[in-house]
């Protein structure tokens, strides 16, 4: 009797172990899956979203039943989000809608999810249905003044800027009195109040990069040349990596005359700028104007005509390219 009663504690403390070591494994796994998130988190707080969807797209490979049950039940569809996020801001704007769509069938009045899902149609060029589903985010979520703030910059940056205005004012009207200040001097600058912009960014203590970025785009558009550039030094090495950093001290050297470092700007900021947004638009036609300001006008005029081809809305550039056209 012994003897099995022996053989039947072993055999019990082996399954024991044996459970505590899938366990752990397990543990592990979905510990690596959440340390990849956490760097790929990262990496877009950097810009950096090609290789925070790769982070992504490898914690993926850790999800199944067990690590879904040993973790936090949120983690999965968080890291689909996070994807999502990347996707769209490297422009693939079908896996994106892809992903958002999925996880609204789960969560069909997540705010954040609309708002998410809006700016994919914006992006996409669908804005009645960008305006509809960030409205609806809106009335969902009203007392959270960021959804209108989404709405506005997203509608403006995707060239609906009739509608980016309308949310604007939206928000002012609605909120003034609990916007945080850097939101509301971006605001009042959207609307072209400079000057009141100007106020409520300069009375911001201790301005991180993005409020001195906003400073400095008031000052330039108010054509305080120096003082726009003046106030970009200060982030010199972190500019190389924000393509509307890099543009708009681009404008700010073409406003002093000095056009070559003004070209080196705006060709740096070609590349990091995503497809089919006012600011890859804006990199364009400064690049063609800097063109023509160094007389190489064969090549202002190739870049007009393909400028052209793209946005033929633009009157203001058809012109400009039959001029070019024409030298």
């Amino acid at each position: 009797m012994r003897f099995f009663r022996n053989l039947l504690l072993t055999l019990i403390f082996m399954a024991a172990v044996g459970a505590a070591a899938l366990f752990g494994y397990y543990r592990f796994r979905g510990g690596r899956e959440i340390a990849l998130i956490n760097e790929g988190i990262a990496l877009m707080e950097q810009g950096n979203y090609r290789s925070a969807r790769q982070k992504f797209a490898d914690a993926q490979q850790f999800e199944n039943s067990i690590t879904r049950r040993l973790s936090d039940d949120t983690l999965e569809e968080d890291l689909y989000r996070y994807a999502a996020i990347c996707d769209f801001r490297l422009g693939e704007y079908e896996e994106a809608a892809y992903i958002f769509d999925k996880l609204l069938v789960l969560h069909p009045r997540d705010s954040s999810l609309l708002s998410s899902r809006a700016s994919v149609y914006a992006a996409t060029g669908n804005m009645e249905e960008a305006e509809s589903l960030f409205d609806t985010a809106i009335a969902i979520d009203k007392s959270n003044y960021t959804r209108i703030y989404t709405a506005a910059l997203t509608l403006r940056e995707y060239g609906n800027e009739d509608a980016g205005t309308r949310y604007f004012q939206k928000l002012l009207a609605e909120h003034e009195k609990d916007l945080d200040p850097v939101i509301k001097g971006q605001a009042l600058c959207f609307l072209k109040q400079y000057e009141e912009g100007i106020k409520v960014l300069g009375s911001i203590e201790n301005p991180d990069m993005q409020t001195s970025f906003l400073l400095a785009g008031a000052w330039e558009q108010t054509g305080a040349h120096k003082r726009a550039l003046k106030i970009l030094e200060e982030f010199e090495e972190q500019i190389v990596n924000y393509p509307d950093m890099l543009n708009l001290k681009g404008t700010a050297l073409c406003g002093i005359g000095k056009y070559k470092e003004a070209l080196d700007c705006f060709e740096q900021a070609l590349p990091l700028s995503q497809a089919g947004t006012a600011l890859r638009r804006s990199i364009l036609f400064n690049r063609i104007a800097v063109y023509e300001n160094l007389r190489d006008f064969k090549k202002a005029a190739q870049l007009a005509a393909e400028y052209s081809e793209k946005y033929p809305d633009d009157q203001a550039m058809n012109r400009e390219n039959l001029f070019l056209q024409s030298r």
